[in-house]
């Protein structure tokens, strides 16, 4: 049995030689498109990156013998789920390894936007020394106490979940959006359209998928109140792009934080950007590389784990 491992995906040297115990293992650090085929043609097993090797039916096609591959990532929406149901493929997902991870990275976001600390740190590399209130620079680094406000959070998943949970260490009031009732600990789930309205700092936590892309629309960013934050740690494929875009350089908001913007942003105003860069923790790369193991011992015992294919 041959297992191919495409890119690196937090897996240990001990995992290596866990996995080497089971079969043949080849391990690959640049592994894309192009030279995916040649590297997991014969192979039954692969660890695959889907942001680098997107999984179509044209990337299936190109190796009949594979039988089960774990992506590293929690989220699937790179994966074409029903090409590999046709192609016969068993395929799972690495769930939970960074929750923790990237609910930090969503407050991080959020105290980045509220205080202009990507600002201060680049004006002050470029001469500004100190903000005196009795200067122009004073309000253009202006923001708000978050203790006492209202945090909107958008999906109460694991990550969602422990994002209010920080809300409410922080002193926050938290509210929700989530598609079903879930019961947790002083958070009260509103509407969309109230949380919109309402919350001081908006925080979106949902999985891209079918039911959920274009969720966040031009009518929900624009009732957002003039002095609110937005921050973003999922997909951009969940946002009226151009709505949000335009309520920044308008200053119609105050501010977003966003670790999942695509390089058309860059010139955009009032953003802290960050890429793709909420999971990358060292806990988070330990809990992948455990997760991923477990998922190809599973494959292999029969009894397959975390599937996204069923």
């Amino acid at each position: 049995m041959k297992i191919v491992v495409t890119n690196p995906s937090g897996l240990t040297d001990n995992q290596i030689q866990e996995l080497k115990q089971l079969g043949e293992v080849a391990v690959y650090n640049d592994t894309n498109n192009d030279n995916y085929a040649e590297r997991v043609k014969d192979a039954e097993i692969a660890v695959l990156d889907c942001f680098l090797t997107p999984v179509t039916s044209e990337l299936l096609a190109k190796t009949p013998d594979l039988k089960f591959f774990s992506i590293n990532s929690t989220g699937f929406d790179k994966v074409d789920v029903e090409a590999t149901k046709n192609a016969g493929v068993i395929a799972s997902n690495v769930p939970h390894f960074s929750t923790n991870s990237v609910a930090e990275m969503a407050i991080g976001l959020m105290f980045a936007a509220n205080r202009k600390i990507a600002l201060g740190d680049k004006e002050f590399r470029n001469g500004l020394i100190a903000v005196d209130p009795g200067t122009p620079e004073q309000t253009r680094y202006s923001g708000f106490d978050l203790i006492g406000k209202t945090l909107g959070v958008v999906g109460l998943g694991d990550i969602g979940s422990r994002i209010a949970e920080i809300g409410n260490g922080i002193g926050m009031s938290v509210i929700a959006y989530n598609r079903t009732e879930k019961d947790l600990p002083n958070v009260k789930q509103v509407s969309l359209q109230e949380l919109f309205e309402k919350a001081d700092v908006v925080v979106l936590a949902l999985a891209l998928n079918d039911q959920t892309k274009g969720i966040i629309t031009k009518e929900l960013i624009e009732n957002m109140k003039k002095s609110a934050i937005f921050v973003s740690i999922a997909g951009l494929g969940l946002i009226d792009q151009d709505a949000l875009k335009n309520v920044l350089n308008n200053d119609l908001i105050a501010g977003t934080g966003i670790d999942t913007a695509s390089q058309d942003w860059a010139e955009v105003k009032n953003a802290v950007l960050t890429p793709h860069n909420g999971y990358n923790t060292r806990e988070s790369d330990e809990n992948m590389g455990r997760i991923i193991t477990e998922n190809i011992k599973a494959y292999i015992d029969g009894k397959p784990i975390n599937r996204i294919d069923s």
